[in-house]
């Protein structure tokens, strides 16, 4: 799970750093995607996209642990009451430049944006409880998927009860990753669903806004898949970068939209400010992830607040868990 836990990190902040643009207009900054112009690259977010592995790998660390659901809650609410606040100040420095309104909610935007996802993880974690008597019945990963059809979100709910099982039984990889490609070719080809599993600005209709049944379908092909690769990933998973990344993997969530946009504002340069609308843009961009990455690990002291402040109760697994599922519950 260690090892699932870094692909998903390593997914999710390479998928933001390299479908996200700030494009200069007349009346400021606006978001563009190369998805938007280059729609080759769409096959890239269903690797990029690794929300389901989030959820799974929330699930599975849920189970193992007895960590107050208050206590996980504070570790999550404190960091992100601190980003916020250095963003309130930023905000209040660019209103005194004079810096256009669009600019300021593009970037607003950004760097809320995928707080979304804390907000979902903080309500599965309070469902602990059915979570749990669901755990006792086969069909119980069902009754989020028959939800998903009312509750949107409960996309990710079906993701952690399928993580939440697999602490206490074996569950076949194949099966749910041939199932999971499957369902989501046909519900992009009769379906009406979109290809990306991102957003794409401008498009009517996205996959994660809200989640649907092809986001579903493309978390079980992914947990189906790390759960047939098991011994590659147990063995990432022991490696001293994946054990660093996972020390650090809620900072790191929380910091890698403000070092994109950090460089971003700073820097006017090919594959920053300029259209993302060609194929040498992709290449500029990839040669500016080494300073997103520098800019992101100086960030990363200010928003491990256990470093300035006592760190909380340590929980106790109730069995023998991986070394990084208590110590940061989320991504």
């Amino acid at each position: 799970m260690d090892g699932v836990r870094f692909v998903a990190v390593v997914g999710v902040v390479l998928g933001h750093w390299l479908v996200t643009a700030f494009v200069q207009g007349g009346d400021g900054l606006s978001v563009d995607s190369p998805l938007r112009w280059m729609p080759g690259l769409v096959p890239l977010t269903w690797v990029l996209q690794t929300l389901g592995l989030f959820f799974f790998v929330g699930g599975f660390a849920s189970a193992r642990s007895e960590t107050p659901w208050w206590v996980r809650l504070r570790q999550l609410v404190v960091p992100v009451v601190v980003l916020l606040g250095c963003w309130v100040l930023v905000f209040a420095g660019l209103a005194v430049r004079g810096i256009s309104q669009q600019t300021v909610m593009a970037v607003g935007y950004i760097v809320t944006t995928p707080l979304w996802f804390l907000g979902v993880y903080v309500v599965l974690l309070a469902l602990r409880p059915v979570v749990r008597w669901l755990d006792q019945y086969s069909w119980g990963v069902l009754v989020p998927v028959v939800l998903v059809f009312f509750v949107p979100y409960a996309v990710w709910w079906a993701a952690w009860q399928l993580g939440y099982a697999l602490a206490r039984k074996r569950i076949p990889g194949p099966p749910l990753l041939v199932g999971g490609v499957v369902a989501y070719l046909l519900l992009v080809r009769f379906g009406g669903f979109p290809v990306s599993a991102v957003g794409i600005p401008g498009a009517a209709l996205s996959n994660l806004s809200p989640p649907t049944f092809a986001a579903l379908a493309l978390a079980f092909a992914q947990i189906g898949l790390v759960l047939t690769i098991a011994p590659v990933l147990t063995r990432l998973g022991e490696s001293s970068t994946s054990r660093w990344v996972n020390a650090r993997a809620l900072p790191i969530f929380l910091v890698h939209q403000s070092a994109l946009v950090a460089v971003s504002l700073l820097v006017r340069a090919p594959g920053l400010s300029s259209p993302p609308d060609h194929p040498g843009w992709v290449w500029q961009r990839l040669a500016w992830l080494p300073v997103f990455a520098l800019v992101a690990w100086g960030c990363l002291p200010a928003a491990r607040w256990r470093s300035w402040r006592r760190a909380a109760p340590r929980s106790v697994p109730s069995a023998p868990a991986p070394a990084a599922a208590e110590r940061t519950p989320v991504p």
